[in-house]
């Protein structure tokens, strides 16, 4: 029988069932295992409750009704059997080989021990983590029986396998519960991913709105300046045209009248060469100024790469903003590399000169420019490169405002409509459009140069 005990024990400890984290089933190996063991037709597994003033039973064997039963639906109470439980809190095994006379025993006598016919029973601690949490109950029906030494050592064995698979189950219920916790961390991190993505979608569809909108802001006083412009010569065009028609009528009633003498008719003639000559240059000044204003414009809206002389691009920028600098006062100073050829972006090269040679009359020089005032637009070849600096004699800047010029929305002039959006632009442009770097030198009092350096031919 011992050597039969012996075999149990070693089976059911080698067995997975015990460190599978299922206690059901490890509860159903172990009250098998008693029974066959200590050659008893019931046995029982019982969990304290937390306060150890109550217990119920998780998994009962009994061949003589069915066999194994994991739900029993048993419990039992402290205050229903108070010595039994105080013998329980010495944690020591209940040998009660005569269990209807036994002082820890005797209270389960009459309607638990005679109807189920037990005689002896055995009692024996499960404990985890070194605290008693249930026991191991065997009970052998028919008379009084004498329990031995080597049984109750096989049931102290039984219930340190029990410990270990509430352990095993405890870590599976703690894995399971963190893989649950992953799972759903794992779900709300993807639904703030989708809601922060969201919302940089949003912000960036609004940065890019924000940007158009300040591409197309000096485009558009680009367009008011050249039609003001343009008023000045097709002004003297009408005067001049109409001027033309008088004397034209002039001569036409001298001659119907018969008054029409040649001094008359040469000088006639005169005035409408002059004033044909005064309406063609104006128009001539008039078409310059739209054709200059028509490519720059048409690149600064398509975007398109497209070969082009650097510097004739250049001039046709500074040519659209003359009207915004006599207006703010300020002069700008062209010195180009002849033939400079690139392949390129046209239009952001425009958007870039723009933004800067506007930038530097409003920051660099204020409402009041002094006199003389002058932007300085110098384009030099670099090998396979170019190189443009853009510098006026202004105020400059500190170096705090200086390394935070180019972030979007910095501006030192938000009071006066700035929306920090100019620089960020020409970085943008730079580094992705052109492929290239910009960087900028300034110091309080002494003006400020942005300096762009970009591969002649872009980058595909």
């Amino acid at each position: 029988m011992i050597r039969r005990r012996e075999r149990l024990l070693l089976a059911l400890s080698q067995s997975s069932i015990i460190d599978d984290g299922d206690a059901s089933a490890a509860a159903e190996a172990i009250c098998a295992a008693a029974a066959e063991g200590l050659a008893v037709d019931r046995a029982s597994l019982w969990e304290l409750d937390a306060d150890a003033r109550s217990m119920r039973c998780v998994h009962l064997y009994d061949a003589r009704e069915g066999g194994h039963r994991r739900t029993p639906a048993l419990r039992l109470a402290a205050s229903d059997f108070p010595r039994y439980f105080e013998a329980l809190q010495r944690e020591r095994t209940i040998t009660a080989d005569d269990a209807p006379r036994h002082p820890d025993a005797s209270e389960f006598a009459h309607g638990y021990l005679d109807v189920l016919g037990i005689g002896a029973m055995l009692d024996a601690p499960v404990r985890q983590h070194g605290r008693l949490v249930g026991i191991l109950c065997a009970e052998h029906r028919g008379g009084p029986r004498h329990w031995r030494q080597s049984e109750v050592l096989f049931a102290a064995s039984l219930c340190d396998l029990q410990g270990r698979a509430l352990t095993a189950a405890e870590r599976k219920d703690y894995r399971d519960r963190l893989e649950r916790l992953n799972q759903d961390l794992e779900s709300r991190v993807q639904a703030r991913t989708a809601d922060l993505q969201e919302a940089l979608d949003r912000l960036d569809e609004a940065r890019q709105h924000l940007v158009q909108r300040e591409r197309f802001a000096a485009l558009g006083e680009l367009v008011a300046g050249i039609a003001h412009e343009i008023n000045t010569p097709v002004g003297v065009i009408v005067t001049a045209s109409s001027h033309a028609r008088g004397v034209l009528q002039g001569l036409r009633h001298a001659r119907d009248r018969g008054e029409l003498t040649r001094t008359a008719f040469e000088s006639a003639l005169s005035e409408l060469e002059e004033s044909l000559a005064m309406a063609e240059r104006n128009a001539e000044r008039a078409a310059g100024l739209i054709e200059s204003f028509k490519r720059t414009s048409a690149d600064r809206t398509h975007d398109a790469r497209s070969p082009f002389e650097l510097g004739k691009v250049v001039a046709d920028v500074l040519a659209t903003l003359q009207p915004l600098l006599r207006r703010c006062r300020v002069q700008v100073q062209l010195d180009a590399a002849a033939s400079l050829a690139c392949d390129s972006y046209p239009g952001a090269i425009g958007q870039i000169v723009t933004n800067l040679v506007v930038n530097a009359c409003t920051h660099g020089y204020g409402p009041t420019p002094p006199p003389g005032a002058t932007v300085r637009v110098v384009i030099r070849p670099l090998g396979d490169r170019a190189r443009i600096d853009i510098a006026d004699d202004g105020i400059g800047m500190d170096e705090a405002v200086r390394e935070r010029a180019f972030e979007p929305f910095f501006t030192t002039a938000r009071s006066l409509g700035g929306t920090g959006l100019g620089l960020g632009i020409v970085r943008g442009l730079v580094n992705r459009t052109l492929g290239g770097d910009v960087s900028m030198m300034s110091a309080p009092g002494r003006g400020t140069c942005v300096r762009l350096e970009f591969p002649r031919v872009a980058p595909a």
